[in-house]
């Protein structure tokens, strides 16, 4: 996470971690983060209020998430929609 972390807005912990949406390239490295508290799991889908961060102390969720920064397709992990359906 390239951006510094911001404070709770609730309860002013330092202790926040960013929310990560979408499914991860590699879920051995995701596990591991989330494990350790440095990212929230967000789920796979993305609507107008999805928060961009999560406070570990309070559980408060918050921001504005910045969907330019969202890649919404992995190639490397991705799948054939045609495979999907058939």
């Amino acid at each position: 996470m390239n951006v510094s972390n911001p404070t709770c807005p609730k309860c002013n912990s330092a202790n926040t971690c960013e929310i990560i949406y979408g499914y991860p390239a590699d879920e051995e490295e995701y596990l591991k983060l989330v494990a350790e508290k440095r990212v929230y799991p967000g789920g796979y889908c993305i609507d107008d209020d999805s928060p961009a961060w999560y406070c570990n102390d309070c559980e408060s969720k918050w921001g504005e998430l910045n969907l330019d920064k969202i890649d919404s397709f992995d190639f490397d992990q991705g799948f054939n929609i045609e495979e999907v359906y058939d």
